[in-house]
């Protein structure tokens, strides 16, 4: 049942034990779980290795978005309670006056100040609970924390720095602030801001949020093939040009006006934006004006034109994996 046992060990000089068969017989399963409580046994008394107990603004917006998106595509709705939690944690221990968010917590209190992509996670993780649950605080909160990363970190050519203009431990200086659009394990806070605009403009229709997605791509325009390293970049581009909004109208709690949302939330299509239709609440020039009613219908909406209502939820799905416009 186990490899790898030998005088020399499989790694480093030791033996990693692992089980590479089925279940056996119960005798021998029996015996291999009270092998198992005599090695955790001797495992608790050794020390333990250091535990990271504290909370990052960024790394939890990442996982927000992810849990949105989980959810809607394995249909856990329970993952969107979690991503609430995490989204209200954050605002309410890491949240500023100002509308920014610091970028550590430990042990009750704040233990880093915010940088560039905790405000740009945390404000795409609030259009993903948006367009997920349909709470307008959610918006409200993303263009918060939009303008907060505009009014501290704005580079003045459309980019943005890493850190605050107020910041304190810029090493040579405040004239030598850190910028970068190059995505690493984590992706930069450019190009998550630049996604942020163009969402926020294909939500609100608002034609400020497209330019500042272009001063964003135009700073950083430039790059020629180191583009390539920068995706999330990239990614905002394509959202901003060939962004499809989907209209979700009907009346509430409908069952179809909920198969069509989800379908629409599980698109593989990062480019697809959601957004449950507002009446007149809305600008003219937006594709959701005006659009209710009392039959659950899907509108797809390209270039601020839409499509026919499509009271299929199989037929939108095609045409959110085709980037097509259904015709039924």
């Amino acid at each position: 049942m186990t490899v790898g046992i030998t005088p020399d060990g499989n790694w480093e000089g030791r033996t990693i034990l692992r089980r590479v068969t089925g279940r056996a017989d119960a005798a021998a399963e029996a015996r291999l779980a009270a092998n198992r409580e005599a090695l955790l046994a001797a495992r608790a008394a050794r020390p333990r290795p250091g535990r990271d107990d504290k909370v990052l603004a960024d790394w939890n917006g990442l996982a927000i978005s992810a849990l949105c998106r989980a959810a809607a595509v394995f249909g856990e709705p329970a993952w969107l309670d979690l991503a609430l939690a995490a989204f209200g944690f954050v605002t309410r221990q890491m949240g500023a006056a100002d509308g920014r968010v610091a970028h550590a917590w430990r042990l009750g209190r704040v233990t880093a100040a915010g940088l560039l992509d905790d405000q740009a996670a945390m404000a795409r993780a609030a259009l993903a609970l948006f367009e997920a649950i349909g709470r307008t605080d959610m918006l409200e909160h993303a263009v918060a924390l939009a303008e907060a990363a505009i009014a501290r970190f704005a580079a003045g050519d459309g980019g943005f720095y890493t850190t605050a203009d107020d910041a304190t431990d810029v090493p040579l200086g405040p004239e030598a602030r850190p910028r970068s659009v190059m995505d690493q394990a984590t992706p930069a806070g450019n190009g998550l801001m630049a996604q942020v605009f163009a969402r926020l403009h294909h939500l609100t229709g608002a034609p400020a949020w497209r330019h500042r997605a272009e001063g964003v791509l135009a700073a950083f325009g430039g790059m020629g093939e180191h583009l390539s390293a920068a995706p999330g970049l990239l990614a905002a581009a394509d959202l901003l040009e060939e962004g499809t909004v989907v209209v979700i109208a009907g009346p509430a709690g409908d069952a179809l006006m909920g198969a069509l949302w989800a379908t629409a939330l599980a698109s593989p299509d990062p480019a697809v934006c959601v957004l449950r239709a507002c009446g007149d609440d809305l600008p003219m020039e937006h594709p959701a004006h005006g659009k209710t009613g009392n039959q659950a219908a899907a509108y797809v909406c390209r270039a601020g034109i839409c499509g026919r209502p499509t009271h299929d939820p199989a037929a939108l799905d095609l045409a959110l994996r085709t980037r097509q416009t259904p015709t039924a």
